[in-house]
């Protein structure tokens, strides 16, 4: 009878201790690729679907009710209403090239909400008008797709919820994610930097990322406080 029990016994871990190992592993391998996947399966999300998404029916858009062809365009400074400023996760704008078929909604902020659904602004930086950087983001494999196109003298069109803008391609660059230097954040001029990963084709995050510079050229100064 004992050696009967121990016989059982051991059939029972021949199956038990494998499953044991086996769901630890796939745990450790479910949180050790997360921040990979995630990403990976949002952006496949977004090039699969037939229709524009929308992940965040909450968010408001100032831009929407705007005639554009209202909005001023010349470099007077105005004070601009303060409901067509934008908050953390509205979209106040679309951002256009013709030439390199750029046409996408402009959001502020640019956390993964803003960007399936268009481009979106870093808000460490600032807005159209303020006379500071601008740094804008957007995926290279839908809004950005066309961004290494684009070459010194082409012109970037910004319409926003209170003014039209230009800006003029002064040049482009490779550089890590890492790479401060890539950017100035305290340059007192406008100028506007947009950014997306790099090589083009990749799904999901990469190291490198693909900027490209513009200076301002035409739009509305804003009175506001800026530091």
């Amino acid at each position: 009878m004992l050696s009967g029990s121990k016989k059982r016994g051991s059939n029972i871990s021949f199956f038990i201790f494998p499953f044991i190992y086996f769901l630890i592993g796939s745990s450790i391998l479910f949180f050790a690729l997360r921040p990979i996947a995630e990403p990976l399966f949002e952006m496949l999300d977004v090039v699969t679907q037939a229709q524009a998404p929308s992940f965040d029916k909450g968010a408001l858009d100032i831009f929407a009710e705007k005639d554009v062809t209202q909005l001023p365009d010349t470099n007077d400074t105005i004070a601009p209403d303060p409901k067509d400023l934008p908050t953390e996760g509205e979209r106040y704008g679309q951002i256009l090239c013709e030439k390199v078929e750029i046409d996408a909604p402009l959001y502020y902020g640019d956390s993964e909400k803003e960007l399936v659904s268009g481009v979106g602004t870093y808000s460490g930086t600032f807005i159209p008008g303020a006379g500071r950087t601008i740094l804008l983001a957007g995926h290279n494999n839908t809004y950005f797709h066309s961004l290494g196109e684009l070459q010194p003298g082409d012109i970037i069109k910004i319409n926003t919820s209170y003014g039209k803008y230009e800006y003029i391609v002064t040049g482009s660059k490779i550089a890590l994610d890492t790479d401060t230097s890539a950017y100035d954040l305290k340059r007192k001029e406008e100028n506007l930097i947009l950014y997306t990963c790099y090589p083009f084709d990749m799904l999901g995050l990469t190291p490198d990322r693909y900027f490209v510079y513009a200076d301002y050229l035409s739009g509305p100064k804003l009175d506001i406080v800026t530091y």
